[in-house]
């Protein structure tokens, strides 16, 4: 065996680290940037040094924290105060001890409270200077409210209240999101929606039915798996707070398998390694799939009663056939349906209109929809068709003439769309031997096997189909449902909240526009086919200078079509470096917060431990007086306690003790339903068949965009397919200029874009790297810890190289997150496109090519 890492063949833990040496993490020493140099204020210093421990003294007080950022672990930790200041976190306990933990982000929250790049007071842009030039004055509260209502007014008149909209991150994870919520619906404005990771959970809600969480089983119950087959997640370092439940796995017995195409350090500590060429997890699977045809291993009770497999599709629209539309009573009874339904509808409709068109039409639509006539798509049992609900034994395979329109099984129909992915084919396109192929095969047969589903795999343009190919090959052995047999990445969030608190003030019509989309809107003025002129920005929790891809694009396009720009943010991020005016938000443990999502499957509470630092303030508080402005304050809770009792209330909330004083009491109240919460209990899935749907009978798009997809393309969507990345493939035009598909890894001391910052953590992890194999080094005359210039057609990067044969020949791996201010030149996200799959609508980080050279200072590339 060579003893550099080939693409073509699995490596065991044992023979990779016999005949390999592999600089895992290795980071090459360096200075602190000057940009992260912020030191704590010199009471915090002193704090530095205090004792550990976890019991309160007479100085000393001990309130509950949540570390809640998007590793989704919403660790508990104890905030301790001493002087009014916090001066150190430490771990505190779940009532389930397995969650119980902290990892050095959790640790580091004092040198994240009082650090120089803190917004400490209202800032706005000095007149006359360019965004992005630094030049701020301090205004105070009143004149900060006063423009941005004012802004506010003068575009919503001029233009339509869907003019102003609002850009809601992700980093906020608690139920303060509804105060904005309210806001943008009592004011119509437009919701920008963010694209971050959202192909993978969008097939599962179109296999699923799942609603946009990320569904599995639980972590917890990953000590029940034969095998846990991870698929591009380094939980080493992007969810510390999983690793234990892997590693006790182990211990217990369950096998570890890493697909990535880097051998990442989980891959380190795996029984087998098997790389794969980026962006061809979709073929490994769908030949997976073929296999198990060829294999005559298909589940057949399972796949009888708990999937669409037996449901006869029509030839012509590629939808199921409908019970009404073979037997004549049925027709009858459901037309009969029909007709009171439309009647009870437009009654509901009439009496509600005075309330305006828009309650009236979802008077109308919901009437229509609790009537609806349940029209059972057709079996073929005995030899004759029957409604899917009475069949107990229904052909797999049938065929069906219904009226002269041939019909045969989605089963069959599948079958047919995977044969061309024979072991070779695989192979070719995964670059994974055939020999090894199979023993992944059987792996997956040997139930019950964890598919523990990073970000990675669906980061690609083809990312939807990965999870949707994933989830029906899962479907087809039966591996879903029980204990240890799951596919997917996991966190829930919970239901049992009082939703109409978000249109408590009243409902929008404004549109909700996904981020990718916002260029094209911004561009030509519409959006739907509808006009959308948008001319101020107002973003919350997130940064999508940072975030989102393209940065050039935002800077050069974007930005200079947006007349006014607020950036609502702790720190002065990337975003609001480009903003107009910058408003300070209080930090996690400066105001009281629920979360009510997240691994733990728990309502957790966050006690507020200091008052707000500076002048800085809540978002209920902020809403409260904008909505003051328009003269609504009344309607919006000055307080966060105020609009968390709203929110954590109501009949679901009481039926699991989750009401805001039972969860402020306890801590914690735990809202799934079984613990471990195993996804998809007993073959139940919340889709309208009650099954997994691994045939889509009608794919939707993830939202609207001007890419609509046409009816071949629906038609190709309705069964899990291939196709390869746009950009990050051998054949592409892309890659045959820039030949390294450029992949991120996100990275222990960050996530996103947060903890930037921090002195501890970036005394070990001082700047921006990037990883490549020695080989793809040589050829370009680059040494390790030599500057590099990463870059393509839409911008460049410069960061220290670190090589490494644990990078796979052909590509290079960066750790994301770093702000644009701690580079020398350029940043990651200005290199990843823009482009994105039509159904998916997702960013596809991964889907991203480069070359790299010697850093000339000064270049311009």
């Amino acid at each position: 065996m060579s003893k550099t890492p080939t693409t073509s063949a699995g490596l065991t833990r044992r023979s990779f680290l016999k005949t390999t040496t592999v600089a895992l993490g290795a980071v090459a020493a360096g200075s602190m940037l000057a940009g992260c140099a912020a030191q704590p204020e010199a009471a915090v210093v002193e704090g530095a040094s205090y004792a550990p421990g976890q019991v309160p003294s007479e100085s000393e007080q001990i309130f509950r924290g949540v570390c809640r950022p998007n590793c989704f672990g919403y660790c508990h930790i104890n905030v301790h105060v001493k002087d009014g200041k916090v001066i150190k976190t430490s771990r505190a306990d779940y009532a389930d001890p397995a969650y119980s933990r902290i990892c050095q982000r959790g640790l580091s929250h004092v040198q994240r409270m009082y650090n120089n790049e803190r917004v400490k007071y209202p800032l706005r842009r000095v007149e006359g200077t360019e965004r992005g030039a630094g030049q701020w004055e301090r205004i105070t509260w009143d004149e900060a409210i006063e423009q941005i209502v004012s802004k506010m007014q003068e575009y919503q008149d001029a233009y339509g209240p869907g003019s102003v909209a609002i850009a809601l991150g992700t980093s906020l994870a608690s139920s303060m999101t509804g105060s904005y919520t309210r806001l943008l619906q009592a004011l119509s404005m437009t919701m920008i929606l963010p694209s971050y990771d959202q192909a993978s959970c969008w097939a599962m809600t179109r296999v699923a039915g799942t609603h946009d969480d990320w569904h599995a089983n639980e972590r917890t119950d990953l000590v029940n798996a034969k095998t846990i087959v991870a698929w591009g997640a380094n939980i080493t370092d992007a969810q510390v707070q999983q690793w234990h439940f892997v590693k006790e796995a182990m211990q217990g017995g369950t096998k570890l398998v890493v697909i990535d195409p880097t051998f990442t350090y989980l891959a380190s500590k795996a029984d087998k390694w098997v790389p794969i060429r980026p962006g061809s997890d979709t073929a490994l699977l769908l030949g997976a799939v073929n296999e198990i045809f060829a294999r005559d291993a298909i589940n057949v009770p399972y796949v009888q009663q708990h999937t669409v497999a037996p449901f006869l599709v029509r030839s012509d629209t590629g939808r199921f056939l409908r019970y009404s539309e073979v037997n004549a009573e049925a027709a009858a009874a459901k037309a009969a349906q029909e007709a009171a339904a439309q009647k009870a509808a437009a009654a509901a409709r009439e009496e509600l209109l005075p309330q305006g068109e828009l309650v009236a039409g979802m008077a109308y639509q919901s009437v229509l929809e609790s009537m609806a006539y349940d029209d059972q798509p057709v079996v073929i049992q005995g030899g004759v068709p029957v409604e899917a609900s009475k069949a107990t034994d229904p052909d797999l395979y049938a065929t069906f003439d219904a009226s002269g329109v041939p019909c045969t099984t989605a089963l069959s129909l599948l079958k047919e769309s995977v044969a061309s992915f024979t072991p070779a084919k695989v192979a070719q396109l995964t670059d994974i031997p055939e020999d090894t192929f199979a023993e992944l095969v059987d792996v997956f047969l040997d139930q019950p096997v964890t598919h523990y589903v990073g970000y990675g795999p669906q980061a690609y343009a083809n990312g939807l189909q990965t999870t949707h190919a994933g989830m029906t090959m899962c479907g087809l052995i039966g591996n879903l449902g029980y204990p240890g047999a799951s596919y997917g990445s996991y966190w829930l969030t919970s239901t049992a909240t009082d939703v109409t608190y978000n249109v408590g003030a009243g409902i929008g019509t404004s549109p909700m526009i996904i981020d990718l989309e916002l260029p094209e809107v911004l561009s030509t003025g519409k959006f739907n086919g509808k006009d959308c002129p948008i001319k101020m920005l107002y973003v919350f929790a997130g940064n999508p200078l940072n975030c989102s891809p393209d940065t050039n694009r935002w800077l050069n396009d974007i930005l200079p079509k947006l007349e006014f720009v607020v950036t609502a943010d702790p720190m002065m991020t990337d975003t609001a470096c480009y903003s107009d005016l910058v408003l300070p938000v209080c930090q996690w443990f400066e105001v009281e917060q629920i979360t009510g999502m997240g691994e733990t499957a728990c309502f957790n509470y966050n006690e507020k431990a200091v008052d707000p630092l500076y002048e800085s303030k809540s978002d209920a508080e902020i809403v409260h007086l904008i909505a003051q402005g328009f003269g609504m304050g009344d309607l919006f809770p000055k307080t966060s306690g105020e609009v968390l009792q709203q929110i954590h209330s109501g009949e679901a909330a009481e039926a699991i003790g989750a009401t805001y004083e039972q969860i402020k009491t306890n801590k914690e109240v735990r809202f799934a339903p079984t613990n471990p919460y195993i996804a998809f209990e007993g073959g139940t899935f919340p889709t309208a068949s009650g099954r997994l749907e691994f045939y889509a009978e009608d794919p939707q798009p993830r939202g609207a965009t001007h890419l609509a997809p046409t009816a071949e393309d629906v038609a190709l969507e309705h069964l899990p397919h291939w196709f390869p990345p746009i950009h990050a493939w051998p054949e592409s035009e892309s890659c045959q200029k820039y030949p390294l598909v450029c992949m991120s890894e996100r990275p222990r001391y960050r996530v996103h874009s947060q903890w930037h910052s921090v002195p501890a953590l970036r005394e070990l992890d001082p700047e921006p790297t990037v990883k490549m194999n020695p080989a793809d080094a040589q050829g370009r005359g680059i040494e390790s810890g030599m500057y590099v210039e990463c870059f393509n057609d839409l911008g460049h990067a410069v960061a220290k190289a670190v090589l490494s044969n644990a990078v796979r020949p052909g590509t290079v791996v960066y750790p994301k997150g770093w702000h644009r201010t701690q580079f020398k030149a350029g940043s990651w996200s200005e290199l990843i496109p823009g482009d994105f799959d039509k159904f998916a609508v997702n960013s596809s980080f991964m889907d991203t090519v480069c070359d790299v050279c010697p850093w000339n200072e000064g270049s311009d590339k």
